[in-house]
């Protein structure tokens, strides 16, 4: 360093007035004596002034840093130094100054004492010997030794401290005391002179035998910092009564101690003498938390750390003292007192786990040694929350898992290696290894890494990130898209009406191109779970919105294979699509006039109102006028449909009422052979002004009719007729084409049905009570009547609706919504009466049972066969005799002479209400009607009858008959032949003699009297043989209620759609 920066450093902390006043006390010689030292690069100055009250003298202690190039310390003993300096470190008092301005001086003299032939300072051989000693007195090493010129080895002397505890005012402080020495330590007798002699590198006689000279002796590097210290105390401190002493206050022994450490110490505390050492270190501390009747307590070892001085900067543990840092003097402040007092602090039960936590954290900073008792490390463990951060880097999937509070963040890496209980040994760093290796994500490079296959991967994303959930939070920091499935969502739509009244109609997929649409559905319908596309994202297979997407198009009739860009739908599937969307105003934005418009068009089948035409002689219930609009309004659109109303809803006058406004057109009605002359009365009846021919009957009159066509607005025909005259039809054209009872056309495999949807016509419409008898094919083939193509093919159907489950059925009964109007009597009839059903269970005669019994074990006996077992017509003879049994033996075996305990039922019922009601009774045995007959007419009660074999004219007579004769009191009916088209309201009372397998035919039936016009209640005695095969029967009625119910009116709930009598069920009838 330079004189001249020397200088500066002076006089920069100098004020003018110290500066002068400074000057004056070098120019008269009151710096009493002057000694200069040096560590390393760092000079230390000391001088002894005269004071001003000339009582004693004012000492001063200057560093001087020569890399650093500044003042590091200063110190004077004088009162103004004392005053000011407490308030500005940097403040130099004039002895101070003075003492750096001789130091500046020395220094100059040495630059200017130079040899005349090298560019030394000239200095006396003392001096040199001082310079060469500095250099090596923090060396052992002999080379350079030599280097420095000295040709002899020195001594290592070793210094020796005793500290004992006094009391001095009522405070504590030590008295320190040194021994010198190589083997044999000596007292020190004058610790100031000593210290003194030593830093001068004086001769010093230390003791008997030991007299220190430079030459001869040298000390450690830290005892020489040592001696500095001791030096600098004894010129501050008043000590005049013991020189062998210094005596170290109790506020500044930390200072002190810090220049002994690692040296042996002789420490008389408390009466009792230590040797110890001094460590620049913690206390090992060491504390229990434990968790007492839901209190925490703490606790640590029964001998306490000895705090040695106030500032509790020094303590005395286990024979050795510590300095420890300002954190574990400043904690444990905070707990010594308390756990001083009673041996243990208590947090109480109000303590939540946010201050818990501070409290261990707090403890963990100044102990390595906090032993936790299980209930509190798993409170803790419950404010920690564990983050599952998901990333994709480059080609591989990654998961980083963490611990997480409110104080830390704690990797899963950092927590295998971490000797901390709460996190290394919780059971749930082995869960969530487990539970990710199950996914296939393994410990790799201090993360977990994703090495499984497509399929494993599926697994994840479909079962894995929720079961993870359930350990901790997920987070996806980019790339999302690869840790979720992909959206299968139709995004936009475009939707135009063309020329041809069809619409043509394009959409988009969220992030899906038409190619890969294919793809997709190809692997829906494989069944497979997932696809995976090119940009590496997955569907999966078995998501809503996929297979919403996936149905709608296969709903929409869409073929994606050709991968067009637009597809050609029909106006009844804009209501369909509508629904899908849910009128979704993003989706359908940029077609929401063509879709409005489409739907304004299907609104108007139930809401516009046609004028009655003046030609219909009759009056129409609301419900019927309603009716009327829809045949209208479905017929202007070119569309067909099912009048599915309940029997006795006149489904017959509303279709008579549309045809009378159609005056002109040609329109062919084909009806049960039962019903034709029926149907002729009602046009006669209604619409009178309509020419109506019938076909029907002998050959010649219906090919009359048929040659005359154009001179009739309809004509009138039979299912039976129509097989025979199929080729007269070929080239006749209608404009409407009408079934009643259309159920006759629900097998699509029967000849009938295939000759009936051959007929040509614009409109078709289907009148039926019973849309669905048995399976949901039958309602298939109803609309392939009425709107061929709109449900598909028949296999298309099958696979669609019948092999699927519950989603599907929503879909079906959006699209078949508009074209089915079906009404209930009892939501459009309030005034018709109740309708009361009661079943008879009827215990079968002692000669019944054990006929039954025997037939039944000779059946199962059979059916151990397999080739009987698969043979569905001998099964369902075997339960055809069964069910006789039940009814009357009499009917199968013909000297049988027991009796028939339904037969017998049936006729005391008979008898006791045949003076209150007209009863109608069921079967579908005609040899049971025949043995009621005989047993009618023994009782001289009077009565109709029907069978297949009565005319249709004769049916009209009898009923007629029935309906004004009062004599007449009971109507006995085959199920099938008179089961519908009849009106016999005069009847209140229908008794089923045996179950049929379908519901829905019993309940035609028994419509014959509960329909419009009927004033009274009409009560419904269904005879079930106890313990027999007919409860299954009307078990699988139930099934079959369900089935048709479901799907024709709103409610859909868990149903066997396949509810058609199969091999299965009918053997289970037998078996079981």
């Amino acid at each position: 360093m330079k004189i001249s920066k020397l200088e500066q450093i002076i006089l920069h902390n100098s004020s003018k007035v110290n500066l002068n006043r400074a000057k004056h006390i070098l120019n008269n010689k009151e710096l009493l004596k002057f000694n200069i030292s040096k560590i390393d690069n760092v000079y230390n100055i000391y001088g002894n002034f005269k004071s001003e009250n000339k009582l004693q003298t004012c000492n001063t202690h200057l560093k001087i840093d020569f890399v650093e190039e500044k003042i590091i310390f200063a110190k004077c003993n004088c009162s103004m130094f004392s005053e000011i300096n407490y308030q500005n470190k940097t403040y130099l008092c004039e002895h101070l100054i003075s003492t750096g301005l001789r130091f500046v001086e020395e220094v100059k003299k040495k630059l200017n004492n130079r040899t005349t032939n090298k560019d030394k300072f000239r200095i006396d051989k003392n001096i040199l010997n001082e310079l060469d000693f500095f250099r090596c007195k923090d060396s052992n090493n002999l080379a350079e030794k030599e280097e420095c010129g000295l040709k002899y080895k020195r001594k290592k002397l070793e210094i020796n401290v005793s500290i004992s505890e006094v009391k001095e005012n009522n405070s504590k402080c030590f008295d320190v005391s040194f021994f010198v020495g190589t083997n044999n330590m000596y007292s020190i007798t004058n610790i100031k002179e000593w210290a003194e002699s030593i830093i001068n590198s004086k001769e010093y006689y230390i003791g008997k035998g030991l007299v220190y000279t430079p030459k001869k002796y040298y000390f450690s590097k830290a005892d020489e910092e040592l001696l500095e210290y001791i030096y600098e105390y004894t010129l501050f401190s008043d000590n005049e009564n013991n020189e062998r002493i210094i005596r170290i206050p109790n506020e500044i022994l930390r200072r002190f101690l810090e220049k002994l450490l690692k040296k042996k110490i002789k420490l008389n505390y408390n009466y009792q003498t230590y040797i110890t050492e001094v460590k620049d270190e913690n206390v090992p501390l060491s504390f229990t938390l434990k968790q007492i009747n839901d209190n925490y307590i703490l606790t640590t070892k029964k001998i306490f750390p000895i705090p040695l001085n106030e500032k509790m900067n020094v303590f005395f543990f286990d024979r050795k003292l510590f300095i420890p840092n300002k954190s574990q003097i400043e904690i444990y402040k905070i707990f010594y007192k308390h756990l001083k007092e009673s041996g243990k602090i208590t947090f109480y039960n109000d303590t939540t786990v946010e201050e818990l936590n501070k409290i261990i954290s707090s403890l963990k900073l100044i102990s390595d040694n906090l032993i936790l008792d299980i209930s509190v490390i798993e409170k803790l463990r419950e404010n920690f929350k564990i983050d599952f951060k998901f990333k994709k880097q480059a080609d591989k999937y990654i998961c980083d898992v963490s611990f997480i509070n409110d104080k830390e963040i704690i990797s899963y890496c950092d927590a295998l290696k971490s000797h901390n209980d709460i996190i290394s040994n919780w059971n749930k760093i082995r869960i969530i290894e487990s539970e990710l290796n199950k996914y296939s994500f393994f410990y790799r490079d201090d993360t977990f890494v994703f090495l499984g296959n497509d399929d494993d991967y599926y697994d994840f994303l479909k079962h894995g990130k929720e079961s993870i959930q359930k350990i901790g939070s997920i987070k996806i920091n980019d790339n999302e898209k690869y840790f979720s499935f992909r959206n299968g969502n139709i995004s936009e739509f475009f939707l135009q009406e063309n020329e041809d009244g069809k619409y043509n109609f394009s959409f988009n997929l969220e992030g899906i191109s038409k190619e890969e649409l294919y793809n997709v559905v190809d692997s829906y319908k494989n069944k497979k779970s997932y696809i995976k596309l090119n940009d590496n994202t997955f569907i999966n297979l078995g998501d809503a919105s996929i297979i919403d997407t996936i149905r709608m198009i296969e709903s929409l009739n869409i073929d994606v294979s050709d991968k067009k860009d637009t597809y050609e739908l029909e106006l009844g599937k804009i209501y369909y699509l509508n629904e899908k969307l849910n009128g979704d105003i993003k989706k359908i934005a940029n077609s929401k006039e063509t879709i409005s418009n489409a739907l304004e068009k299907l609104n108007e089948i139930d809401e516009n109102n046609s004028e009655i035409p003046k030609k219909f002689n009759g009056r129409l219930r609301e419900y019927q006028i309603k009716g009327y609009n829809w045949f209208e309004n479905l017929s202007y659109l070119g569309l067909g449909g099912i009048l599915g109303d309940e029997m006795g809803l006149g489904k017959t006058i509303q279709t008579i009422v549309f045809l009378a406004s159609k005056q002109g057109k040609h329109s062919l009605i084909i009806t049960p052979t039962s019903l034709i002359y029926n149907w002729k009365e009602e046009f006669n009846k209604f619409a009178p002004s309509l020419s109506v021919g019938i076909v029907h009957g002998n050959k010649n009159e219906r090919k009359k009719v048929l040659d005359n066509i154009e001179e009739y607005d309809g004509l009138l025909t039979t299912y039976g007729t129509l097989r025979n005259d199929c080729l007269e039809y070929e080239n006749i054209k209608f404009d409407y084409c009408i079934l009643d009872e259309g159920q006759n056309i629900n097998n699509p495999k029967a000849e009938t049905t295939k000759i009936v949807k051959n007929i040509n016509s614009k409109s078709r419409f289907i009148l039926t009570g019973t849309p669905i008898e048995n399976n949901l094919l039958e309602l298939w083939s109803l609309f392939d009547f009425i709107m061929p193509g709109y449900l598909y093919s028949k296999e298309e159907f099958s696979n669609k609706f019948i092999k699927k489950d519950k989603e599907n059925l929503d879909d079906l009964k959006i699209l078949i919504r508009p074209y089915i109007l079906r009404r209930l009597k009892k939501d459009v009839i309030k005034e018709l009466p109740d309708k009361i059903e009661k079943k008879f269970l009827v215990e079968l005669s002692l000669e019944q049972k054990k006929l039954y019994r025997s037939f039944i074990k000779d059946v199962q006996s059979k059916l151990q066969n397999p080739e009987t077992r698969g043979n569905n017509m001998t099964i369902f003879s075997y339960l055809t005799r069964l069910r006789q049994i039940c009814l009357d033996p009499s009917i199968i075996i013909d000297d049988y002479l027991g009796e028939s305990a339904k037969l017998n039922v049936a006729k005391d019922l008979i008898i006791k209400n045949i003076f209150r009601h007209k009863i109608l009774l069921f079967s579908q045995f005609t040899t049971v009607l025949k043995r009621m007959e005989k047993e009618l007419k023994q009782e001289k009660i009077d009565y109709c009858y029907i069978d297949g074999s009565t005319s249709s004219k004769n049916r009209i007579k009898f009923v007629d008959e029935f309906n004004t004769n009062e004599q007449k009191r009971v109507f006995l009916i085959s199920l099938k032949a008179g089961g519908t088209g009849l009106n016999l309201t005069s009847a209140d009372m229908v008794i089923h003699f045996d179950p049929w397998w379908n519901p829905s035919v019993e309940e035609q039936a028994t419509d014959r009297a509960h329909r419009i016009g009927q004033k009274h209640i009409v009560e419904v005695i269904k005879l079930i043989a106890k313990d027999t095969i007919e409860e299954k029967i009307m078990l699988l009625q139930e099934d079959k209620k369900i089935l048709i119910n479901n799907i024709i009116t709103e409610e859909l709930e868990d149903i066997n759609i396949t509810s058609a009598l199969k091999s299965e069920e009918l053997l289970d009838l037998l078996l079981n």
